[in-house]
């Protein structure tokens, strides 16, 4: 180009000295332009070889480089193609005919060259539009591998779309035409594709997370599709890559602690790992591995749960309308799915604070065919209480690996485990004593794909949960354990209507607290134990009546069996034994079917707001018993429902209201339920579940009744995000034989529940996060007045929780610094900075008022006193002010 130059710079001048001889300028200037055009025009060679490479660049761009290397322009209609759209394209060492032959498919175009130009326009329709075709595949992370559940597909310039299910996979049925599909993923990048869908075709599309808006939201829905447009209400899903933001409890972010700030979930209390989901019991969530229950949630008594943000993949949370696969509990399910593993690349993880830390393995076994992923944390704790308490053994741990194998386009394998301990013993061997438990579950899964419509998913699964009191060289032992089958198609018929169906067949195995090593069994009494087999056929259809009007009807029919061995106390009206029947191994002697139909409505007011209706039967079949509202749960006893324990049953009615405010990236979730709930459990008054044969004699049973409103407004996009959130609630009970057969609230009855959080990133390498959380105190029961006996002070109390604990309230607060300068470094690493509870508010756990306050300030129980000494009311608390640093990072 530079001797072109030079060439036109001499003949420049030439013309300057030549230019007062007209026929000579006439006839050089002729020849310059003959001469030029050799010069600078180029040939179009068609098996000349050149190389394009665009991540998300503007079609222009890429216009632009082919012209640039091939030497021949484009020409098209500007109505035709827009060229400021950005897309990817890569194309190695091809031809320009085979470059333009790709790049034109992607477009959706036709093209020609003409005289060294190539020329687009829109493709003539070959057939009839009545034929339809399937688009399906796979939605993935571009880094990971990782299959992205809850992805949307949408037609651009419709309301027609889909969204991947739990494991990514998508499909929709379209008459035959050209269109251009959007993929939406929260916290991804979005994607659209052009494709002529002229027969079945299978895509798998790769997402890019978008590491712009970290710190942005940490809690939310899937896109519009699923909010607005799809009939399912009262579910909420959260996307763990973007929970780094939350204040942290003492270095960690666990599931419970982020609950607290959602409408219509009510935590217990700190050091508590025990929520309540719309007036339900503690025992009337389901919370599910990979499939594969866990009965305890909590590590330490509550101040950390077994679920941690970085070993899931998703988590979905439904408060209402809940899967018709999804197990039996009354008031809510949350589903976490594990990380598969990264397909691409090794990747180590690690956290590390005073009091615990973590560390992470994943990568491929076969890149892009199967590969793993494995975590393991540990707490540190010894370093507190090795002087005071040099015998303690002290620690908590959990483990969680998975296997994942793409055998081809069409099975895939998951392989999942998890196991969690706590163990707080006492090793003295003179005072050996104190508690521990133990969670361990399994699942594996294969995924099929039947043809483009039919998605398969078969399961075995398997759970079980000890715990153990420890005295000496006795344990006392509860045990409740699972294992499971299931098999379910999804049969997606059009974009408008999907139907699932599918089985369930469950094994239960229930040992409700019994001792071990001890010599002579002959002196304690034992408690039988019990197995159960629960056949469940379920089924579900979804359908879009008309571009507003959607629903989604199905059931549940589970058929609840009891088995042998065991021996049954049956109990007359004043609860004393009445029969004893011995049942023998295997013997069938209590079976319940109930049929449980679920439906939910939507109709859509317009594009950016709806409205939700859903009705549902749900039945349960264990139950968890605890006649205590300590934190520090001195045991925990699991039964089935058999000869005098009913399934309990919740009927739940629910309207949401759901409105979008595009400018201001805001968006308003209201909803209102009622719940009527049967065949509710509370205790005879000083119950005793400990060693005790006839447990199922000191139950009481009853019914209850909750209702409420629910506010959710949250803004999801900008450098200042988050959310606030406000519930009404209450929670009442009837149970014959207590409180005089007169309605109560329930413990968990907090009418008033109100949580802000906020995040703001000062800039791309620091953010900031508060959490406020304020609630109703629990009900409790307290005296109305106290008399003297004997030269003891007695309590007189009346009604069932006619009192309440004092208002809580807390505020955390968090910082977080990422060190790296640049975020495409290989080497992540970050210091978060976090106070919980920042000015120290003294929550209460519980309030006493069987104490007196002695002379020199000590507290005792009253006995025989004489003086001046009055009794005092107490309270405990467990946590004031709780400062913590954590060092994360990512190799």
């Amino acid at each position: 180009m530079d001797a072109s130059k030079t060439i036109l710079y001499n003949i420049l001048s030439s013309f300057t000295e030549l230019r007062r001889f007209q026929p000579i300028r006439l006839f050089l200037t002729f020849l310059f332009i003959f001469s030029a055009n050799l010069i600078f025009s180029q040939e179009y060679n068609p098996l000349k070889k050149i190389t394009i490479h665009a991540d998300n660049q503007s079609i222009e761009y890429i216009f632009s480089e082919i012209t640039k290397k091939s030497g021949i322009n484009f020409s098209y209609n500007s109505k035709v193609l827009n060229t400021n759209e950005k897309i990817t394209f890569h194309a190695t060492d091809k031809t320009l005919n085979e470059i333009l032959d790709e790049l034109t498919e992607q477009l959706t175009l036709s093209y020609k060259i003409i005289e060294n130009q190539i020329i687009l326009k829109k493709p003539k329709k070959l057939r009839s539009g009545s034929e339809t075709y399937t688009l399906s595949g796979y939605i993935t992370d571009k880094e990971s591998g990782e299959s992205l559940p809850g992805a949307t597909i949408r037609i651009e310039g419709t309301n027609t779309g889909t969204i991947s299910n739990a494991y990514g996979f998508y499909s929709i049925t379209l008459p035959w035409d050209y269109y251009t599909i959007e993929f939406k993923y929260i916290g991804y990048l979005q994607e659209k594709r052009k494709v002529e869908l002229k027969n079945d075709q299978k895509f798998n599309q790769v997402m890019t997370f978008n590491t712009q808006i970290l710190g942005e939201v940490t809690i939310q829905t899937n896109e519009q599709l699923e909010t607005l447009e799809k009939s399912q209400m009262s579910m909420i899903r959260v996307n763990p890559k973007t929970l780094g933001t939350l204040p942290e409890f003492a270095g960690e972010v666990g599931l419970v602690k982020s609950l607290q700030t959602l409408p219509g979930i009510k935590t217990h209390s700190d050091g508590s790992a025990f929520f309540f989901v719309r007036g339900g019991n503690k025992d009337q969530n389901l919370i599910l591995i990979d499939d594969a229950p866990i009965y305890n949630p909590a590590h330490l008594f509550g101040y950390y749960s077994v679920i941690i943000p970085d070993v899931a993949k998703e988590i979905s949370i439904y408060k209402a309308d809940m899967p018709i696969e999804k197990g039996d509990r009354l008031s809510s399910v949350i589903d976490i799915r594990t990380k598969d593993g990264n397909m691409n690349k090794f990747e180590l993880n690690g956290v590390i604070n005073p009091l615990m830390y973590r560390f992470s393995v994943e990568g491929p076994i076969k890149k892009e065919k199967a590969s793993f992923y494995t975590s393991f944390r540990h707490s540190n704790f010894k370093w507190l209480y090795r002087q005071v308490a040099p015998e303690s053994n002290i620690y908590m741990l959990d483990f969680n690996a998975k296997l994942n194998v793409q055998i081809n386009n069409n099975n895939r394998i998951y392989y999942s485990i998890f196991y969690g301990k706590d163990n707080f013993i006492n090793d003295e061997n003179i005072d050996r004593g104190g508690i521990k438990w133990s969670n361990f579950a399994t699942t594996l899964r294969w995924n099929h794909i039947f043809g483009r419509r039919l998605f398969s998913n078969a399961t075995i699964y398997g759970s079980q949960y000890n715990y153990a009191l420890l005295t000496g060289p006795t344990e006392w032992v509860s045990e409740i354990g699972n294992l499971s089958i299931n098999y379910d198609l999804t049969y997606y018929y059009q974009p408008q209507t999907t139907f699932k169906f599918g089985i369930n067949q469950s094994y239960h195995w229930f040992n409700p607290g019994n001792l071990t090593q001890v010599e002579d069994y002959s002196f304690f009494p034992v408690v039988q134990k019990s197995q159960s087999r629960k056949t469940v056929l379920y089924a579900n259809g979804e359908h879009d009546l008309s571009d507003k009007w959607s629903v989604k009807l199905g059931f549940r029919l589970p058929i609840w069996t009891n088995t042998g061995p065991t021996i049954v106390y049956q109990f007359d009206s004043s609860y004393q034994v009445s029969d004893t029947l011995i049942i023998q191994d295997k013997e069938r002697y209590k079976t319940f079917v109930n049929f449980d139909p679920r439906i939910s409505i939507k109709y859509k007011l317009d594009s950016t707001s709806s409205i939700k209706f859903s009705y549902g039967i749900y039945h349960q079949y264990i139950q968890m018993l605890s006649n205590t509202i300590s934190p520090f749960s001195s045991f925990e006893v699991w039964l089935p429902s058999g000869t005098n324990i009913k399934p309990q049953r919740a009927d739940q009615i629910a309207m949401g209201y759901v409105k979008y405010f595009k400018k201001a990236h805001l968006e308003l979730n209201a909803e209102v339920y009622y719940k009527y709930l049967q065949n509710q459990i509370d205790y005879t008054p000083h119950a005793n579940l400990l060693l005790n044969p006839l447990i199922e004699g000191e139950l009481r049973f009853g019914e209850g009744k909750s209702y409420g409103f629910e506010l959710l407004l949250r803004r999801t996009k900008g450098r200042l995000s988050g959310w606030i959130s406000y519930t009404y609630s209450r929670t009442l009970q009837t149970i014959n034989g207590l409180n005089n057969n007169q309605e109560f609230p329930a413990f968990y009855d907090r009418p008033h529940d109100f949580a802000i959080y906020l995040s703001y990133n000062l800039s791309k390498r620091v953010n900031i996060s508060a959490n406020w959380i304020y609630y109703t105190g629990s009900a409790i029961t307290t005296p109305v007045g106290f008399y003297n006996y004997n030269g003891y002070t007695v309590p007189l109390y009346g009604d069932k929780n006619n009192d309440r604990l004092p208002d809580y309230h807390r505020l955390d607060l968090a910082l977080s610094w990422r060190l790296n300068k640049k975020i495409e470094h290989k080497f992540q690493h970050n210091l978060t900075f976090a106070i919980y509870n920042f000015y120290n508010q003294h929550n209460p756990v519980s309030v006493n008022f069987n104490k007196i306050e002695t002379r020199n300030g000590n507290f005792v129980v009253p006995a025989n006193l004489f003086g001046t000494d009055e009794l005092l009311t107490t309270q405990k608390y467990l946590l004031g002010i709780m400062p913590s640093i954590t060092y994360k990072f990512r190799i």
